[in-house]
């Protein structure tokens, strides 16, 4: 075998296995949204509450960055949050959580994966009246959403009706 092809030999077994390497590192966790999140932990986060935030929003179809946003907002990752009438994660009041379909008692609104369930399906609806503006969702999640619903025809879409 003459120099070049040994050299060109080389060459193409590297790149062989930098392909496999490329392909190995995709093999990796994924979410249940189909990416490896990579940014760090937020403050008072586990790695499963990530885990159970990004199927919430996937479940739900809002992108995990709003729902990461309530609920830093809300509660900043602490589930047992209390405020008021308000309760866990997303600090969604008894009588919401009723509405998305909840039959629970209040305390139960305390376990992180019930809080998600129905407070991402309430956000669900503030991110279609907010016509997918993540600031605008965040204000009608807060405050309430039912009439603008009503006003642009989205009772239904939003679990209102």
């Amino acid at each position: 075998m003459r120099g070049w092809a040994k050299l060109h030999k080389a060459k193409l077994g590297l790149a062989v296995a930098g392909l496999a390497l490329v392909l190995l590192a995709g093999c990796g966790g994924t979410s249940p949204t189909g990416f490896v999140d990579p940014s760090p932990l937020h403050p008072n986060e586990t790695p499963e509450l990530r885990q159970q935030i990004e199927a919430a929003a996937a479940k739900h179809e809002v992108p995990v960055s709003l729902v990461q946003r309530v609920v830093i907002r809300e509660s900043t990752h602490r589930p047992w949050a209390r405020n008021g009438p308000y309760y866990g994660l997303m600090q969604i009041l008894p009588q919401t959580a009723a509405t998305m379909g909840y039959r629970g008692p209040p305390s139960g609104l305390l376990d992180a994966e019930t809080n998600l369930e129905y407070a991402v399906r309430y956000l669900k609806g503030a991110w279609l009246v907010a016509d997918g503006d993540q600031d605008d969702a965040v204000k009608w999640y807060s405050r309430g959403y039912y009439y603008e619903a009503k006003r642009k025809g989205l009772l239904e879409e939003t679990g209102l009706r």
